[in-house]
């Protein structure tokens, strides 16, 4: 995975963790979200995750924040390029 698809996995895994941590009131979301967030940290890290594996991850992330209403979605269907569940659970500096 290019250096990028890597930083985007990992963007989407802290962004999963924020929001479980915000929001301990989304239980049920929350349980989903904590599975694919293991799927997305290990993507993070490991080399060979090709951009499928993300998209399909990234899809996952959708279907349970649309289904539980978490965010609203700037698209009716599939990944937007702005993540209403990352962009409110990321920083400018990445934490620090």
């Amino acid at each position: 995975m290019p250096g990028w698809e890597r930083r985007y996995a990992d963007t989407l895994a802290d962004a999963i963790v924020k929001h479980i941590r915000n929001h301990p009131e989304t239980e049920e979301a929350n349980a989903q979200l904590a599975a694919i967030q293991q799927q997305v940290d290990a993507a993070a890290v490991t080399v060979t995750t090709t951009q499928g594996e993300l998209a399909k991850q990234r899809a996952s992330v959708c279907a349970i924040c649309r289904g539980h209403a978490l965010y609203e979605c700037d698209v009716p269907q599939g990944w937007s390029s702005n993540c209403a569940l990352v962009f409110a659970n990321t920083t400018e500096f990445g934490g620090l």
